[in-house]
């Protein structure tokens, strides 16, 4: 387990204590590792044919979850917990229809 540090508040204000240069090289790592992967990741988001191919897969997964969820509610409304059902019924909808008709609106956000 790591050992937690303390600092005192005033100093950290005062910036007398310097800090070690790991926690900044980890960060500027990261960073610019971001920086090279955007660019990538913005190519490979224009692939249609992909999303394509998966998209019916993501459907049928959502579908399962949407079962899952309602029978949960099913249960929790048999044992009583009829406020907590209703919410999973309504949540469970409105995700739904959001998964279901994600290609709608986007299609309609890029008429805008």
């Amino acid at each position: 387990m790591a050992k937690t540090q303390t600092i005192d508040f005033k100093s950290f204000i005062r910036n007398e204590k310097q800090f070690d240069l790991t926690t900044a090289k980890v960060v500027s790592l990261g960073a610019s590792m971001a920086a090279v992967m955007i660019p990538r990741t913005a190519l490979a988001a224009g692939a249609n044919a992909t999303f394509n191919h998966l998209w019916p897969t993501v459907l049928n997964i959502v579908d399962w979850i949407c079962v899952g969820v309602f029978v949960f509610a099913g249960v929790s409304w048999m044992f009583g917990h009829r406020t907590k059902a209703l919410e999973l019924i309504i949540g469970g909808a409105a995700g739904y229809i959001l998964a279901r008709h994600a290609i709608d609106i986007k299609d309609w956000l890029k008429t805008i």
